[in-house]
């Protein structure tokens, strides 16, 4: 089971393989980054999450523990839905899909693994469920919307394109 956050959530439906994921992998989110991830009900990344959801495809677990949850939001100035799926990631012992830098330091601090949306684009690149060409265009947009080190998108490049890492 990998848990997702917002905005990894947001940016998988973005790029238009939110619905591949899903047929790979068990994804759960939590009450709050549901109500997160589809506050915005007319925008194509909320319509396809409420779809997947609606179909059982994402699971929505209701958190527990009010007061970690309150703790983990000030220790690591994280907001409430980042803290929510920080939370179920260590209690369950799952991996967690975030692309905000403040929880990816909170995963680090942790010990909670951790996976982005690049590695997503990434393993259905390398399972073949797109093109080299689509890669690259979606690791493009990506780049434009999400806030990337130039040292990790040169390397996803890298990855698609068969070049080594220097």
């Amino acid at each position: 089971m990998i848990i997702f956050d917002a905005s990894t959530l947001i940016l998988l439906a973005k790029i238009d393989i939110l619905k591949i994921i899903t047929q790979e992998r068990e994804i759960s989110v939590s009450k709050e980054v549901e109500a997160e991830a589809t506050c915005r009900p007319e925008f194509l990344d909320a319509k396809i999450i409420i779809e997947l959801i609606k179909t059982g495809k994402i699971r929505v677990i209701k958190g527990k523990n009010p007061a970690l949850l309150k703790r983990l939001q000030e220790d690591f100035a994280i907001a409430e839905g980042e803290a929510s799926v920080l939370l179920l990631a260590r209690q369950r012992q799952a991996v967690l899909a975030t692309d905000d830098g403040q929880t990816i330091k909170a995963c680090k601090v942790l010990g909670v693994r951790f996976v982005t949306a690049i590695h997503f684009l990434l393993m259905v690149y390398y399972k073949k469920r797109i093109s080299r060409e689509l890669a690259l265009v979606k690791l493009e947009r990506l780049k434009n919307l999400g806030r990337y080190n130039a040292r990790i998108i040169s390397d996803a490049i890298n990855r698609i394109e068969g070049r080594r890492r220097e």
